[in-house]
């Protein structure tokens, strides 16, 4: 039996208060506990399968946001898998996690690899802009730049980067797009958010509804809402994007190492990839520069990492200016 619990709930759980829970579940060489900030939709078909085809009992503690549990990680919370997080923030804690080269390791292209397996790679996740179109019918915001632009001031909703994942590589990108000091970009960019919201799901909500103009998202989540009749647009910013992969990485001497390997294993199964592909998840083996792909920037998810913290603390410090 799958569980989910949010994250505020685990230190209760992980004291005894699981009740009638634990009664009900397997030997401990039995279960894995999943850490993840992506929603339901990811994993859950995934998770089941999983669970049907292993015996295995499956945990899933969710939090709004990568970073949030990163910090619980690093804190020495217990987790087996972190399921979810892109390259540039796992690069900036990467002693917290332990190698693995699934069988397949080899037929993913390199450019989304770690060199030392600390993740691996499950599908790629465009970052991209959106808008409602009920709401713009003209000059709509077809890059970057858009983004600094007063005509959007108030209007756009963005995921806090100092939570979300992709909070964060949208900052990286926007800089690294607009070719500009970091602090000027930035600062231009703060002029002009409405509404910082926990996560890139919140951030689609927000402007199909009508209360932000414009936002700043993942592609699936953009595509599913499109497809689903909400008045969203996508838009690929013309200077490029950023196509990085959704990584699974397991936690440094976990308790249940085996069956996290094992899930990663069928994470990268044909089956598992074909319904990420219907979720407008893009595959893992898809090659950089494929035409299938989005103009990319030339990102290196490492550099990204190892300055995210400077990052943060400008954001933190243009947000608090700007806050009434």
């Amino acid at each position: 039996m799958r569980r989910i619990f949010p994250l505020l709930l685990i230190l209760l759980l992980l004291c005894g208060c699981g009740g009638n829970r634990d009664a009900a579940a397997p030997e401990d060489a039995d279960r894995l506990v999943i850490f993840t900030a992506r929603s339901a939709a990811v994993y859950d078909d995934a998770v089941r399968e999983f669970e049907r085809r292993t015996g295995i009992w499956v945990e899933v503690h969710t939090a709004d946001g990568a970073l949030p549990l990163l910090e619980q990680i690093a804190a020495g919370q217990r987790c087996d898998l972190l399921l979810g997080v892109t390259p540039d923030c796992l690069s900036a804690c990467g002693e917290l996690f332990a190698p693995y080269a699934p069988e397949v390791a080899a037929d993913i292209p390199g450019a989304y690899r770690d060199s030392e397996d600390r993740w691996t790679p499950f599908s790629l996740l465009p970052v991209v802009l959106i808008y409602n179109d009920q709401l713009v019918q003209r000059n709509v915001p077809d890059s970057w730049s858009s983004l600094t632009s007063s005509a959007w001031r108030g209007r756009i909703a963005c995921p806090d980067p100092t939570v979300s994942a992709t909070g964060c590589t949208a900052l990286e990108a926007m800089t690294q797009a607009l070719d500009g000091e970091a602090e000027q970009v930035l600062a231009d960019f703060v002029r002009c958010v409405g509404d910082v919201l926990p996560t890139a799901e919140d951030v689609v909500t927000a402007v199909a509804d009508g209360r932000c103009y414009v936002g700043v998202t993942t592609e699936d989540l953009a595509m599913q809402a499109a497809s689903s009749g909400l008045s969203v647009t996508v838009i690929y910013p013309r200077e490029g994007t950023v196509v990085q992969p959704d990584c699974a990485a397991i936690i440094a001497d976990c308790a249940h190492e085996d069956n996290a390997r094992a899930f990663i294993d069928f994470l990268l199964s044909g089956e598992v990839q074909e319904r990420l592909t219907r979720q407008y998840r893009r595959t893992v083996f898809t090659p950089p520069g494929d035409a299938s792909l989005p103009h990319a920037l030339a990102y290196d998810p490492y550099a990204a990492g190892a300055h995210q913290a400077e990052t943060l603390d400008i954001w933190s410090s243009l947000t608090a200016e700007e806050t009434p």
